[in-house]
This record gives structure tokens, C-alpha cells and sequence, in this order.
């Protein structure tokens, strides 16, 4: 009965207001989605077409764009909703400590969901853009470089750019003259999801610790021999941050 119950519910849930961090919400998000009649996601404006093809698949899970302050949005949301799951911190809804060294395992742990739903329940959308986008790259070996965060510019690039195709979403590497430039531009300011055929099947992957970084961490199996994550803000390997 109770089980009945739930799916004929709706449920809130809360969590932190990036994209990286919706990327890793995302398996626990179906999970409840699974039990009950609608799951509604708050999200930014920034977030929200992202979010929209993550979703596209799922049409109980409702995108709720937060324009309110927190003091007033928990008021509201305390007044509909009778089940919230709630993994939020520091300015969002439900003030909660984090361990940063802890992510994402404590958004589950939060939430009192099992860590490996992260995986289980995740669904990769499928993208026709990201097969085209790939096929452009031909045989040839690639690097796939992220240096470009929400926060920071991180220089990266260590290796000859000359030697191996270097393709970074927000830039080009190569000066205007190198038979490389035109091609590299034309993987630059794609929407988010076009990437993930670049990324699993890249030579290597270095992505600062932001969306690109939780995006390839949650593909299965990435071809990349070489995975590195780097801290923003000084470029150094945490070597915490492991992928898939």
C-alpha cells in the first residue's frame, strides 16, 4: 500500500545548482523518478536545456528553474511538497555540510540512496550531434582537453600540439596558419552532450575538476589509456577524482 502511495506522489529534489553536480544527481534523480507519479528537479536557467536532453527520455521528471531566494524558495517548497530529497549546500536550499573530498558519494549518502545507483541508474542521452562530431576527428589520435572552468582558465596543455590533434571545447590551441585550426575550431562552444563520443573515445583525456571532468566519469568504458584530473585553480592532479 504504502509503495502504491508513493508512485501516486510527487516529489522535490534539491540538490546544488551546477551542472557537474546534475551530471552525478542524475542516476538518484531516475532512481526516484522510478517511485513516484513525478520527480521535480530544481535548476538554473543556465542548466536548464542541459538538463532538458538529459531528461528528454523521462517525461516525469519535471525541471523546476529556481528564481527565488532561498529563504522564500523553502518556504514555497515546504508548502507543496510532503516528500523532498534534499543534497543541497552552502547558498541553496538546505544548508548541509559537505566534505568536499567526499563527493559525489555524499549527495547519495544524503539522499540515503544507494552510491552505486550513481551508476546504475544513469542514463547517457543519445546524441546523433556526438556521433557527427566524432566522425569529423577521421583515424587520426586525439587529445581531449578541457583547461576552460566556470571559474578559472587552466593551462594544461603540456605535450606537442604539433604531433597529436589537441581539441578543447571552449578553444582552439593552434595559431591561425596550422593545418590543424580550421578542424579544432569546429569542435569548439558545442552544447554539452555533443561531446561524449569525443571523450570516450579519446587517446587521452585532462579535464579540470568541473562538468567535462564528471561527464567522462560517468561514460562506460572510456578508451583514454591516460585520465587525468586537475584542480582548477593550480593545475595539479587530484588524484582522488578517478574515472569509470
Amino acid at each position: 500500500m504504502l509503495a502504491f502511495l508513493r508512485r501516486k506522489s510527487k516529489a522535490l529534489v534539491v540538490g546544488p545548482g551546477g551542472l557537474g553536480d546534475q551530471i552525478w544527481m542524475s542516476g538518484a534523480v531516475r532512481y526516484i523518478a522510478q517511485q513516484h507519479e513525478e520527480t521535480h528537479l530544481f535548476c538554473s536557467h543556465r542548466t536548464f536545456a542541459t538538463l532538458q536532453t538529459l531528461y528528454r527520455d523521462s517525461p516525469s521528471i519535471k525541471l523546476l528553474i529556481v528564481t527565488q531566494e532561498a529563504s522564500v524558495l523553502r518556504e514555497w517548497a515546504r508548502s507543496r511538497y510532503r516528500i523532498i530529497y534534499a543534497c543541497a549546500f552552502t547558498k541553496d536550499l538546505y544548508v548541509r555540510h559537505v566534505d568536499m573530498n567526499a563527493l559525489p558519494e555524499i549527495f547519495y549518502d544524503q539522499m540515503e540512496i544507494p552510491r552505486s545507483v550513481r551508476h546504475s541508474h544513469f542514463v547517457l542521452p543519445v546524441v546523433p550531434e556526438s556521433t557527427m562530431l566524432y566522425k569529423l576527428v577521421g583515424s587520426q589520435p586525439y587529445i581531449f582537453v578541457h583547461t576552460m572552468s566556470s571559474t578559472n582558465v587552466t593551462p594544461l596543455v603540456s605535450w606537442d600540439i604539433n604531433t597529436i590533434l589537441t581539441i578543447d571545447p571552449n578553444v582552439s590551441h593552434y595559431p591561425l596558419d596550422h593545418p590543424w585550426r580550421k578542424l579544432s575550431e569546429t569542435f569548439v562552444d558545442k552544447a554539452f552532450f555533443h561531446y561524449c563520443d569525443l571523450i570516450k573515445h579519446a587517446d587521452e583525456l585532462h579535464l579540470t575538476n568541473s562538468s567535462f571532468y564528471v561527464l567522462a566519469s560517468q561514460i562506460s568504458p572510456l578508451d583514454a589509456k591516460v585520465k587525468v584530473c586537475y584542480e582548477r585553480e593550480h593545475g595539479t592532479v587530484i588524484q582522488r577524482y578517478t574515472f569509470s
